[in-house]
């Protein structure tokens, strides 16, 4: 056994840390028993003979072989991991319990602590806040290593993978270049274990897309049902109201879901042999385009009375009711869950076919190559793309990258993921157990899809960037010569307005007209400034620059209407719908990029937003030709809809992340796994039901 290294280090202020969580893991674990009963404990004095200390005797014959992983990660690493297992965390929260036995003990830098209450069903580690790993790839660690065995009431297994996590995901940060390749995201054999049970539990929720396309995250509800019927939505206005919003959360992961899975058909079988899912994705996202806009229609505005239903047929069930305020919301909302409905149905006509072109089980050795090949090529590509992030960072302000900041650190996680799932695949074709094998590429495809969308995000954003700033100047000076026009046209407006019949404060107005101006100068004035100090962000500038022209030429027009035509007004229009296009695509795939990457916590509310602004944006290409003014003010609520749908997004997935337990200052999730709030599914991390909460489509 190696000696055990002093644990007398510098004492730490706040511990606080970056901890890997409370893990919420309620249905698997808690239906566990017992690992031996124990008295509750407070913090406690770690055992002075090793690195383990088990007061509730849960490793009995197994010590020897937690003992040994937790040696070699010292020797490896210079880590020292410490194993706690007690019956409960005596009334604590687990955070609390295992950051005040850390700070008993004088742990350092390089300690961490893994406390697991294997009574009370809670866990969780801390890690010193300089520790070497960042919060996302400890979190990694936590779900693919520790979580599994967990769930399994496996005790030893939970403390071995902690120890094989850390070692493997320790092991990447020593290359002093900054570069990493294919052969850093080999996982040992422990640690493969721990996550393809991840895995594998994963896809066995997916492994029937009727049912995965009907419950994003749960097998509750009548999703457990599949799509053969139209669902019989409930009376009640609020539980119809979350039913159609966890419909619509159900079919967009089913749809997104299922275009990752028609990529990798396409490129193992081609685009013929596959196009009849093809056919049924399209069809499936018209229907839940429909879903969306009816949605969002009952958030914007509500009907007070009647109701306007794109076409199509109504619910076969719907009553005959007066056409109050509540009765049409009530059949607006039907009519979503009934198109969400036919959209599952619709896909789920094509799974056997699509199943058996596939066939996993029979073609996992080919599709095993074929997704290898993927994660070979994006390896190279995440190197690539970490190369451009931290030039972006260098040339460009903190909001300009601020869509992509994290993606690198996630796809490397997901490479990860995917190193796991391969290995497994391989190991299960050498143990001839196809239908293991299948399960593990069909996470692996997953895991590289994801992969793939965040280094694509980066890519787009770079290349935004440069267009934006590229196309600045021109846009400035195009602004410079509207408010030279406006200034040159407001004396002789002065005392003209009453008598063209505009009220006073129109755009035309001198008021407005002046308004308008001085908003102009002001951002001209800010833009210049954010250029010439450096970094800046193109992006928002060419927004916030096209916004105040396009008011200035609005209010321009209507004090030139009837009198004359405004010299190349046409092509100002056309020039001004090309930059609010860019900044609204890149709004819009930023948007995309993190509902796609983050789907198992994003809800109704932001999915809704996104759906609409990429309709609007749709629409603003079809009128742009006849109509640049019309075209224009598509692109602009294509814009606003998709940065609402990002920041509710983002706040969908921190309420994720920080599950119902209670989120404080320090940055700890506390949570427990036996009481109010815990979580339907093991796994699921604590996520509200789809429906639920204030971004479940509402505005927080």
């Amino acid at each position: 056994m190696t000696p055990r290294v002093s644990r007398t280090g510098p004492r730490i202020a706040a511990r606080a840390v970056r901890a890997l969580v409370a893990v919420l893991l309620a249905t698997c674990w808690t239906a566990l028993p017992g690992a031996g009963s124990a008295h509750a404990e407070d913090p406690v004095t770690l055992a002075s003979n090793g690195l383990i200390t088990d007061h509730a005797h849960a490793l009995a014959g197994r010590a020897p072989q937690v003992t040994a992983a937790l040696d070699r990660l010292h020797e490896d690493r210079l880590v020292q991991l410490f194993a706690v297992y007690v019956d409960d965390f005596s009334g604590r929260t687990a955070q609390d319990w295992a950051d005040t036995t850390a700070q008993k003990n004088g742990l350092g830098r390089d300690d961490v602590l893994l406390a697991v209450a294997t009574g009370s069903r809670q866990y969780a580690y801390s890690v010193d806040q300089y520790f070497r790993l960042s919060d996302q790839t400890l979190g990694a660690v936590a779900r693919e290593s520790v979580e599994p065995a967990l769930r399994r009431g496996d005790w030893a297994g939970a403390a071995i993978g902690a120890a094989e996590g850390l070692d493997a995901a320790l092991a990447e940060p020593t290359r002093h270049d900054g570069s990493f390749s294919a052969s850093d995201y080999v996982l040992p054999v422990v640690v493969l274990a721990a996550a393809g049970a991840v895995a594998g539990y994963a896809y066995a929720r997916r492994k029937r897309r009727a049912a995965t396309r009907t419950t994003p995250a749960s097998a509750q509800g009548a999703g457990a049902q599949g799509w053969e019927r139209d669902p019989a939505p409930p009376q009640d206005l609020a539980a119809l109201e979350a039913e159609a919003d966890r419909t619509l959360v159900a079919t967009d992961d089913a749809i997104r879901t299922s275009d990752e899975e028609l990529g990798f058909a396409v490129a193992q079988f081609g685009d013929e042999a596959a196009r009849p899912f093809a056919q049924a994705l399209a069809y499936a996202r018209s229907e839940l385009a429909t879903a969306f806009r009816l949605r969002q229609q009952l958030d914007d505005d509500p009907p007070p009375e009647g109701l306007a239903l794109p076409e199509g047929p109504a619910p076969p069930d719907e009553p005959e009711l007066p056409e109050e305020g509540g009765a049409a919301r009530r059949r607006m909302l039907r009519e979503i869950v009934s198109r969400c409905a036919a959209a599952g149905r619709r896909l789920d006509a094509e799974s056997e076919s699509f199943d058996a072109l596939r066939d996993l089980e029979r073609d996992a050795p080919r599709a095993l190559e074929a997704v290898e090949t993927a994660f070979r090529t994006l390896t190279g590509r995440t190197a690539a793309a970490d190369s451009t992030l931290t030039a972006l960072h260098q040339r460009y302000a903190e909001s300009a990258t601020a869509p992509v900041a994290t993606h690198v650190e996630e796809a490397k996680e997901h490479l990860v993921s995917a190193t796991a799932c391969l290995n497994a695949a391989r190991q299960a074709l050498d143990a001839e157990d196809r239908g293991e094998a299948a399960a593990q590429v069909r996470a692996a495809e997953g895991a590289v899809a994801r992969t793939a969308t965040l280094v694509d995000a980066i890519d787009r954003r770079g290349r935004e960037l440069a267009d934006a700033e590229e196309r600045l100047p021109a846009a400035l000076t195009g602004t410079e010569a509207a408010l030279t026009e406006a200034r040159g046209l407001l004396e002789g407006l002065e005392g003209t307005s009453q008598a063209r019949g505009l009220p006073e404060g129109a755009p035309g107005s001198p008021v407005g007209l002046r308004d308008r101006v001085a908003r102009a100068e002001t951002v001209l004035v800010g833009v210049g400034r954010a250029r010439a100090a450096s970094p800046y962000d193109p992006i928002d500038a060419l927004r916030r620059v096209g916004e105040a022209e396009e008011a200035l030429d609005e209010a321009l027009d209507t004090a030139l209407a009837g009198v004359r035509e405004r010299k190349g007004g046409a092509a100002r229009s056309r020039a001004l719908l090309d930059w609010a296009v860019l900044t609204a695509g890149s709004a819009v795939a930023a948007a995309d990029a993190y509902v796609t990457t983050h789907r198992d916590a994003v809800g109704s509310a932001a999915r809704t937003r996104l759906a609409e602004a990429r309709r609007h944006l749709a629409q603003a290409d079809e009128t742009a030709g006849p109509d640049a003014p019309g075209g224009l003010a598509e692109v602009r609520r294509a814009d606003a809809l998709a940065q609402q749908a990002w920041s509710l997004a983002e706040a969908d997935v921190q309420a994720y992340e920080h599950g119902p337990g209670t989120f404080e200052k320090n940055g700890n999730l506390n949570g427990n796994l036996n009481g109010p709030g815990g979580v339907s599914e093991a796994g699921t991390g604590g996520v509200p039901e789809a429906g639920s909460g204030p971004a479940q489509g509402e505005e927080p």
